[in-house]
């Protein structure tokens, strides 16, 4: 399902003329269950992650997921090896918008 939705919204970002409409933003109310208060600490991982571009957003959030380097490699068509490279340069990254 992951690697279906993936690939079709890739195919559309590559596509020259098709407009991708995207929020800048998300809603604040986005769960219902959501706990009003964010600390910190959390909101500066958000704000780390939202800084990445959306190949590396995609490739974090699998990896966030649970999903084994083989499965992300799947399912964003790239190698195993170079999921591993990614992840680690995200990593690095983020902990250094973070300090």
């Amino acid at each position: 399902m992951y690697r279906i939705a993936l690939n079709t919204a890739i195919a559309i970002y590559r596509k020259p003329g098709v407009q991708v409409a995207h929020y800048p933003e998300l809603p604040i109310d986005l769960h219902p269950l959501q706990e009003e208060t964010i600390s910190e600490n959390e909101e500066r991982l958000f704000e780390a992650l939202r800084s990445l571009n959306d190949p590396e957003k995609a490739i974090i959030a699998l990896y966030l997921e649970d999903f084994s380097y083989e499965e992300i490699a799947a399912i964003t068509g790239i190698s195993e090896n170079n999921i591993g490279v990614r992840l680690h340069r995200i990593k690095n990254k983020l902990k250094a918008i973070i300090k």
